[in-house]
């Protein structure tokens, strides 16, 4: 008998050795089991912005009210340069820290709901990650959504889409990225940067209470080191009783947070042209978020025996309390060295990451199994640049790139029914994957008139994936089984880009750009590859800063070839489920995108950003159910996601200022693909409601703050594996959210 794992995911681990073992006792038991848009609510989220204090009593002249309603200026390095935002030729969304704060955004699992075109997935301890479509159904894995903190490459999703506090801003890039960001950018790059330390001494912070006895805490403070830099430290804290009750005796705290992490960012100016810049960032979580996964009782599975697991999606059996614990490590250095026209730049980055957890994996009401998960990765990367620039707008950007990553993974379960009813060691999985990546790439800007350039650039990857594993089923198997499987992959991602500038203020673009993500190795009871995926990616684009600086107007339609897509299946076997990365032939997105920002008078603006998303695979035939799926939609992409605010800022009680936003935030139906029901594998539309109120003090040294989230108490799926005649595993979003804060900056 045979049966199939994967320690590096959870879900993975928990649905092929519970549901693939299950089915071996099934069959020694022989006792076969089996099978645009909705509704748009008003979302109102009001959310504090920090404004000047007025302390002036006159009316404000015409020359004062004119700047006061322009558009704030906004830079970002989403190039590995300094840029305005509305200078930057591809389709970006940019949030500040500030705003990140005062909308109450902990995440950017809840941060995709402000960025149309941008799905998140969460649930079963996985995090699947989509962008404009592209993106992978895989848990666990290489994403194809790159995410970056202070510009070093974060492999492992998780560690970086924990909790975000301190950030000077949150960069999403869509489309492909490879040319400047290398790994795993087919479908766009995340980039988080960090807040930096100021030149003068001070600090911020904030304190807050709300929902399942929630308790928030974040501050930093910047301290000055002389007049050639200084450091910053800061930390953060959550923790709450969880959003899914446990109506088992066992107990335990299920789907909370339960979160404690600190930072130390530092520039200093070693001489007139060396400058040093670090981050040491630890984290500790023994939250539960991802664990309230229950079964639902509409489907006719082996989970549903003896008794159904779930009274509600907010009230589930779990006869094992989950038990969780994640801690991580990231160091990153960077030296800039400044000669002449020309800027040498060594970016170091190194992590470690691992989570332990025990969890009910058996999926029924009564006490059948659990499992254990041990898993670490550790990784590390050298990236050197060479950036240069020259009058008349000729700039290039060169470099070398290396990583390896080591990932070690335990899994076993311990069950308590056939054909012992007492508890033994019924599997345990044993998995390794090592990487190492090497890249070479360059992108050069020539103006071609004074308001025509041209870009072009390219990045060669080399990359190597060596796995092996370990399978032991004691019942069942007189000997363990090892496994192993390696592969070795090239390739070159070009880019072109032209730009043109008719008017102050407006920027059109056009680029092809080809995506380049390497295979890799399915480590189970057999070994084996998967290919390399690749996307031609064509876009043109519009950005434009209008009305004296008082309107942002973007749009972008984009058009992907995209092949070789790397998808999860479970294949249904006489000797259990398959889980493993196939390559899908092809498939085409197309899609347009708008975003807009007005800024109607002083205290009153409007924004609207939103994306429709038209995805088809073609030529591909389900490995589960052997049928073709001609036109069905990729992965985690909504056809249609929009957000539309409106925020005013007005005098109040005295000299301070109340700040009021409202906004809602939509997403279209999608689907969470394991290709063997796609009707069951289906997330209906979801509409938001989200609030925020915000009170800054006279002096705008102390605020009050109340943030809403979800408050029309909307259920929504953040995740779902169906297992024909095994499970059909759920994970639910957290219900409507209050929480009230007390801040300071000074």
């Amino acid at each position: 008998m045979q049966a199939r794992s994967d320690v590096f995911s959870s879900l993975d681990k928990q649905q092929v050795i519970h549901s693939g073992v299950r089915r071996m006792k099934n069959e020694a038991m022989k006792a076969s089991q089996v099978r645009l848009r909705a509704l748009l609510l008003a979302t109102v989220a009001l959310s504090g912005q920090h404004a000047l204090a007025q302390e002036a009593t006159e009316p404000p002249s015409e020359p004062e009210r004119a700047e006061a309603n322009k558009l704030d200026t906004i830079f970002v390095t989403a190039r590995r340069r300094a840029e305005q935002v509305s200078e930057v030729p591809t389709s970006l969304d940019v949030f500040s820290g500030d705003s990140l704060e005062e909308l109450g955004v902990t995440s950017l699992e809840t941060l995709q709901y402000q960025t149309p075109g941008l799905n998140i997935a969460v649930g079963g301890e996985s995090t699947r990650v989509s962008l404009r479509g592209v993106g992978t159904n895989i848990a666990s894995g290489a994403p194809s959504v790159a995410v970056h903190i202070d510009g070093v490459y974060i492999p492992n999703t998780q560690f970086a889409l924990t909790e975000l506090f301190d950030l000077a801003r949150v960069e999403v890039l869509k489309g492909p990225q490879g040319t400047l960001y290398g790994r795993n950018a087919t479908g766009g790059v995340i980039n988080l940067v960090t807040e930096e330390p100021g030149s003068e001494f001070s600090a911020d912070g904030w304190l807050g209470y709300g929902s399942f006895d929630l308790v928030t805490a974040q501050a930093g403070a910047s301290i000055p080191l002389g007049d050639r830099g200084g450091i910053r430290v800061s930390g953060a804290f959550a923790d709450d009783e969880g959003y899914t009750e446990n109506l088992n005796p066992a107990g335990g705290e299920i789907d909370s947070r339960g979160y404690a992490g600190a930072r130390l960012r530092g520039q200093y100016d070693l001489s007139e042209s060396l400058s040093a810049d670090f981050t040491v960032q630890y984290s500790e979580d023994d939250g539960t978020l991802g664990y309230g996964g229950s079964n639902n009782p509409a489907s006719p599975v082996f989970a549903s025996v003896p008794e159904a697991q779930r009274r509600s999606p907010g009230e589930i059996n779990v006869d094992t309390a989950p038990d969780s614990y994640k801690e991580g490590l990231l160091l990153s250095g960077t030296l800039t060295w400044d000669v002449g026209n020309m800027t040498l730049k060594s970016i170091t980055g190194y992590g470690e990451y691992e989570f332990n957890k025990r969890e009910d994996v058996d999926g029924s009401g009564g006490f059948i199994a659990f499992a254990t998960t041990d898993f670490q990765t550790e990784f590390f990367s050298q990236e050197l640049q060479i950036l240069g620039e020259e009058p008349g707008g000729l700039s290039w950007t060169a470099g070398l790139y290396y990583a390896s990553e080591s990932n070690r993974g335990r899994g076993i379960e311990t069950d308590a029914d056939f054909p012992d009813p007492t508890p033994f060691i019924f599997t345990d999985v044993s998995q390794s994957i090592d990487s190492e990546t090497v890249a070479a790439f360059g992108e050069l800007t020539v103006p071609l008139t004074s308001k025509l350039s041209a870009t072009v650039g390219g990045r060669y990857t080399s990359a190597e994936q060596t796995g092996n594993g370990v399978f032991a089923a004691p019942l069942f198997l007189p000997e363990p089984i090892p496994t192993s499987a390696s592969t070795d992959d090239e390739g070159f991602a070009p880019k072109l880009l032209l730009e043109y500038r008719p008017y102050d203020g407006g920027h059109l673009y056009a680029s092809v750009t080809r995506g380049f993500k390497s295979g890799g190795v399915n480590i189970g009871f057999e070994g084996d590859t998967f290919d390399p995926e690749k996307i031609w990616a064509y876009e043109i684009g519009s950005k434009n800063r209008l009305a004296n600086g008082r309107v942002e107007l973007d749009l972008a339609g984009f058009y992907y070839d995209y092949t070789d897509l790397q998808l999860r299946t479970a294949l249904f076997t006489d000797n259990g489920i398959d889980i493993r990365v196939t390559n899908a032939t092809k498939a085409k997105i197309a899609g347009v995108e708008l975003s807009s920002l007005f800024q109607v008078t002083p205290d009153l603006s409007v924004d609207l950003s939103g994306a429709y998303i038209d995805s088809e695979l073609e030529n591909f035939i389900s490995p589960v159910t052997l049928t073709e799926l001609q036109g069905q939609p990729t992965p985690l992409t909504p056809e249609v996601s929009y957000t539309l605010g409106a925020q005013y800022e007005t005098q109040a009680f005295g000299q301070g200022t109340l700040t009021a936003r409202v906004e809602a935030n939509h997403q279209s139906s999608i689907t969470f693909p394991q290709f063997t029901d796609l009707q069951r594998e289906r997330r209906d539309a979801i509409t938001l409601v989200n609030a925020n109120l915000r009170y800054d003090f006279p002096g705008e040294q102390y605020y009050l703050a109340l943030i809403g989230r979800n408050l029309t108490d909307e259920q929504y799926l953040t995740q779902r594996f169906f297992y024909e005649g095994f499970a059909d595993t759920e994970y639910y979003a957290a219900p409507r959210t209050i929480e009230a804060r007390i801040g300071f900056r000074f």
